[in-house]
């Protein structure tokens, strides 16, 4: 519906189709052709304003087609090598025809309504004051090319002309031309131009992959500059008004990628392996939480897949996996640590022969399993102290009875019922 109180009131409607061009410099390519948004309208005169309704089939008809072009377009914006900057430029264009004539010297507003993909990326200010707004190019520009009598033709939108209602999500561009064609079947164009990738890099938000895996929906009109469309009636038609790929921004995805991590992780393992990280990325490996403390780190290849050393965790330990761009951090993939079931090695000892009174230091192959000191003589089991990590142990040979020397101390590591071979020390008398 439009609401107005000029019974002459211009009314341009029409979906709105986006383009990009990564760069200025490159031959813009024609790309496509819509339709014409169509809307159906009756006058009630009493009111003295435009009721929509498109199933009467009576009054008149609103007609506007958009084009879209651009080099490389349906890439949608770039990202630099690092995923620090982001280029590429937005082009909305609208033309169309008036239906009614025109009060002598009427001035338009051109309304766009936004994508709801773009309501937070228009609703960022960054540190020094800019908005949204601030990247509309100064070559933007509205045109009506038979605007008669020699008047101006051709307005460069300022930017004291261009706002934003928060509300509707509607970008409004006030078209400070006269219009002097009385008759119907006036042209008029706008033509926006958006530098999106510096709008994105400055303001810090992304735009997201179009919702329900769909497309990115515009609807636009050119209408009289007191007039209050009902986006509701215009541009509805399925053919109009979308941009037909359903990711926009490379960052969006970069940005909320989680990385994986391979299962099973053993508590025998020193190494994680995983996936779906952005190219170049840092993945971080954390344990017992999304802030728990960083026991391997590894850099994404081209394909998404890491492997990061980590040190050695207690099953039943969960894993948390990050990863880090310029873009920011995003996570988590997580995984349990598992029990491995083997038959462990034999534990390892930083001497084969001591003398009594020496402290012994060995190594454990896997956190979680015990360690099992026996006098092979005597039968003897001696205490061993585990490290809280689960991986080493130390022997106090002041345990053994100097009456015993000398004697050998078998060490196996248990791993539930699977035992490891022996590995004996000698402790000798002190002499």
């Amino acid at each position: 519906m439009i609401k107005s109180t000029k019974m002459v009131s211009v009314l341009l409607a029409s979906s709105t189709v986006l383009g990009l061009m990564v760069s200025t410099g490159v031959a813009t390519v024609r790309a496509a052709d819509n339709g014409s948004a169509k809307t159906t309208q009756k006058v009630d005169t009493k009111a003295k304003s435009k009721i929509a309704d498109p199933k009467a089939g009576i009054g008149f008809l609103t007609e506007g087609s958009t084009t879209f072009e651009g080099s490389n377009m349906l890439e949608g914006v770039h990202l630099s090598n690092d995923f620090s900057l982001t280029s590429g430029t937005l082009q909305i264009s609208y033309t169309g025809k008036t239906t009614v004539a025109l009060a002598w010297g009427e001035k338009t507003k051109t309304q766009i309504v936004m994508p709801d993909e773009f309501k937070a990326l228009m609703n960022k200010t960054t540190a020094d004051g800019k908005t949204f707004l601030d990247y509309i190019e100064p070559s933007s520009y509205f045109y009506a090319p038979n605007n008669q009598g020699g008047h101006t033709q051709k307005y460069t939108y300022k930017r004291s002309d261009i706002s934003y209602d928060r509300t509707n999500n509607v970008l409004i561009l006030q078209n400070q031309i006269g219009l002097f064609n009385l008759l119907s079947s006036q042209t008029l164009e706008a033509h926006v131009y958006i530098d999106l990738g510096q709008a994105i890099t400055d303001l810090g938000e992304r735009i997201p992959d179009a919702y329900n895996k769909s497309f990115y929906q515009f609807k636009s009109v050119v209408s009289s500059a007191d007039a209050i469309p009902d986006w509701s009636l215009l541009g509805n038609a399925e053919s109009e008004g979308k941009i037909n790929w359903d990711k926009l921004d490379q960052g969006w995805t970069i940005v909320n990628q989680v990385p994986t991590i391979h299962t099973p992780v053993k508590d025998t393992d020193t190494k994680v392996i995983g996936g779906n990280a952005p190219a170049g990325s840092t993945v971080k490996i954390r344990a017992n939480s999304e802030e728990g403390p960083v026991i391997g780190t590894a850099i994404a290849g081209v394909d998404g897949t890491y492997i990061a050393d980590i040190i050695q965790q207690k099953a039943g330990t969960k894993l948390y996996a990050d990863q880090t761009t310029a873009l920011g951090t995003k996570g988590f993939g997580t995984a349990i640590v598992e029990h491995d079931n083997a038959v462990p090695p034999a534990p390892t000892l930083d001497a084969s022969k001591v003398i009594l009174g020496k402290m012994v230091n060995g190594k454990i192959s896997t956190p979680g399993h015990t360690i099992e000191a026996v006098d092979m003589y005597t039968g003897v089991k001696y205490d061993v102290v585990v490290s809280s990590d689960g991986l080493s142990f130390k022997f106090d040979t002041n345990q053994i009875d100097e009456n015993d020397l000398p004697t050998n101390i078998a060490f196996t590591e248990h791993n539930g019922d699977q035992v490891s071979d022996k590995t004996i020390l000698l402790v000798m008398p002190k002499s």
